[in-house]
């Protein structure tokens, strides 16, 4: 980026305001990003805990559905669960972190009615449903953690590229402008008191 103005006193002026604005705004992007930074850490800490509780708990479920099948049949099985009926309560809210908001997603009630027949199906079944109901609130919790983090990534990404533009490439130009227009100004006063002193040593030599 290239500033092109007139090396005047007006435009140094001008400059001079920008270059503190800009040298400010660098300073409070900076300071955002490292509290976005700050809150991002242990949120990834907390998705990474609870993902690695769902993955041990997940498949311990999908093998009970497995077990149930194997001890009893596929068709039974698969006839008992279309048999159930399920309701699940969601409510949400918004959450903030750093001004960044995300839906929060909670299960308030979730309710399985087991309409299948127990003598006809395994004992594997039961315990697979029941497990099926506590992982649901873990998963929505999860889902919210991920989008929360998602978001707070593309602020932080948003937010470096703009300290970066201002650290590396506005503030450097800003200020190589107004020291070529400083420069300049300085020369051209040089030349004018030159000029004044030439004109000064005329009017003496003529006695003036």
């Amino acid at each position: 980026m290239k500033i092109i103005v007139n090396p005047n006193r007006m435009e140094l002026l001008k400059l001079r305001k920008r270059l503190d604005l800009s040298q400010r705004g660098h300073r409070l992007l900076k300071e955002k990003l490292e509290g976005l930074v700050k809150n991002f850490m242990p949120l990834v800490d907390e998705y990474r805990r609870k993902r690695t509780q769902l993955d041990e708990l997940i498949p311990r479920t999908l093998n009970l559905f497995a077990l149930a099948a194997a001890t009893s049949s596929r068709e039974i099985v698969t006839l008992a669960l279309e048999e159930c009926r399920g309701e699940a309560n969601v409510s949400m809210e918004m959450r903030k972190v750093m001004g960044v908001g995300a839906p929060t997603f909670r299960l308030d009630e979730f309710r399985l009615e087991m309409a299948y027949s127990l003598i006809a199906t395994p004992p594997e079944l039961d315990l697979a449903t029941s497990e099926l109901g506590s992982l649901l609130p873990k998963i929505i919790e999860l889902a919210s953690i991920e989008e929360l983090l998602r978001r707070l990534a593309r602020e932080i990404e948003k937010t470096r590229r703009r300290v970066n533009a201002l650290e590396y490439v506005m503030i450097p130009e800003i200020a190589r402008t107004k020291k070529s227009i400083e420069g300049k100004l300085e020369e051209a006063e040089r030349g004018s008191r030159v000029r004044l002193m030439k004109v000064k040593e005329m009017l003496e030599a003529r006695g003036m």
